[in-house]
């Protein structure tokens, strides 16, 4: 059996997967370094480079304990090339084309968002093309068509902060501790949603995302109604925390949904798809499926080891490459950022 091999560190996880010739997956190993982080409250590209570099040969070696193969079975290998810190990038890119030269297989440089965009066809390979595929992040905020795996063209993207970027922020305004956004996802459960009115993002032209007056919006309220924390006790906790916090989930959730359902009114796709860390969001996959359903379209929306960062998206989104042999030269470079063609509205 010839396998695929993929890896993935863009960020601060360490992931190494492995799939089949029919594109199941065999492994999926992820290394977090949330403990090498917390300290700092985010992400330190210099520590994550490191711990990639420490962590990647034994995720390697586990991954492919877990799919029972040996490396002489890998027949393709794929990685992350950008966009996301370019020191992270470097050590996945690095080892995986050293990897591919050894073995003498094909190596195939995959785009870190298109392999989000693809992840909701993992495990749900009958939706249909053309689609519309949201992709939400702590760095991202993306609304994508998509014409088939191979040909996306931009939608929406933020003009400043990510989704993301913005629950991660108000959660340090209140002490909520690293990575804010499962915390915040957690205790906005227990609030209610309507007891803070924040504004909804409003555009003279366009239909891009903007986070960064929501963001601003929160910090004001804060301030208005002298509302702080000495410290972050999450077994006692005042019951403004759960309603604001609540309040600022469902606008942001809000926004996404509009946009995405004003693309859908001008696209007419077949089916929808959310991919992306914030994807996780309970909310968010909540109102996504009422849109999807209302609408009567397919839909697909990840399991939650498919919205974070890992390397089955990426050995995923390579995998159709693998099958019609077009691989990547070893000379190509890794990016920090991507740029992608911009759709024409009215299609």
């Amino acid at each position: 059996m010839s396998v695929l091999l993929a890896i993935e560190t863009s960020c601060d996880d360490t992931s190494v997967a492995l799939l089949s010739d029919s594109g199941d997956v065999l492994s999926n190993v992820v290394s977090s370094q949330l403990k090498a982080h917390k300290l700092f409250g985010g992400v330190v590209p210099e520590i994550a480079s490191r711990e990639h570099l420490r962590n990647i040969p034994f995720v390697f070696q586990e991954s492919l304990l877990q799919a029972g193969v040996d490396v002489k079975d890998i027949g393709a290998v794929a990685s992350t090339r950008g966009p996301g810190l370019l020191g992270s990038v470097l050590v996945g890119f690095s080892f995986a084309k050293a990897l591919s030269y050894a073995l003498k297989v094909p190596y195939y440089g995959i785009n870190h968002i298109e392999a989000h965009l693809t992840s909701p066809w993992i495990e749900k390979r009958d939706i249909t093309f053309p689609s519309i595929i949201l992709v939400v992040s702590g760095g991202h905020s993306h609304l994508f068509y998509a014409e088939d795996f191979e040909n996306f063209s931009l939608i929406s993207a933020t003009r400043d902060d990510a989704a993301g970027e913005a629950f991660d922020k108000a959660g340090k305004k209140l002490k909520i501790p690293y990575p804010q956004g499962p915390l915040i996802d957690k205790l906005a459960r227990k609030g209610d949603p309507d007891s803070f009115k924040f504004p909804q993002p409003k555009m003279k032209k366009g239909s891009d995302f903007s986070f960064s007056g929501l963001k601003t919006s929160f910090i004001c309220t804060l301030e208005k109604n002298n509302l702080s924390l000495e410290k972050f006790d999450e077994e006692n906790l005042p019951k403004w925390v759960f309603d604001i916090l609540a309040s600022f989930e469902k606008s942001i959730v809000e926004h996404l949904i509009d946009r995405t359902e004003k693309a859908i009114g001008f696209y007419k796709p077949n089916s929808v798809a959310l991919a992306g860390g914030v994807a996780a969001n309970t909310l968010l996959r909540k109102r996504f499926t009422e849109i999807a359903e209302k609408r009567g379209l397919c839909y697909s929306i990840p399991p939650l080891k498919y919205c974070t960062d890992n390397a089955a998206m990426v050995g995923f989104n390579a995998f159709n490459k693998w099958k019609k042999g077009v691989n990547s030269e070893l000379s190509i470079d890794a990016f920090s950022t991507a740029e992608w063609r911009r759709a024409k509205e009215g299609r």
